[in-house]
């Protein structure tokens, strides 16, 4: 698999835009003296938050038949189908000339997240990995 730098800069540029989009939307105590929510019940009350990079080689490209690109436009018409199984796109992505899709996401439930993508497997490889927030992932790093 490729693992080129334009992939990794919008890797870094899309985890950098979920970090700041959820940066306000974390308790924060009043002052240094109040007790810190706990983070395990804060999580029951947030939806888990994924990156899913997918990816095919020039020669597979959805993009050069029509029954690829079909395929595509119905892979992203189904997120309104994925909205009334509880996720939530936050961003989307394409690297046209690398062939690679990023797409930020909320959902409770992992498997409706698998179904949304079922259109993409035959076609491309991907990987669908659940990320926390820099500002989640300091409040809960060992010190």
């Amino acid at each position: 698999m490729r693992h080129g730098i334009c992939e990794v800069f919008m890797l870094f540029v899309t985890l950098l835009f979920c970090s700041s989009l959820y940066a306000n939307t974390i308790p924060q105590p009043a002052d240094k003296g109040e007790k810190e929510p706990d983070w395990s019940y804060r999580s029951v009350d947030r939806k888990t938050l994924y990156v899913a990079h997918w990816t095919h080689t020039p020669e597979n490209c959805p993009g050069r038949t029509s029954d690829g690109a079909k395929m595509l436009s119905m892979f992203w018409e189904g997120r309104k189908k994925a909205e009334e199984k509880g996720i939530k796109i936050l961003g989307a992505y394409v690297t046209v000339t690398e062939h690679d899709y990023f797409i930020i996401f909320e959902a409770n439930d992992y498997r409706a997240a698998v179904e949304f993508f079922l259109p993409l497997v035959p076609s491309q490889t991907g990987k669908i990995v659940p990320v926390l927030t820099i500002d989640d992932w300091l409040k809960i790093m060992p010190k």
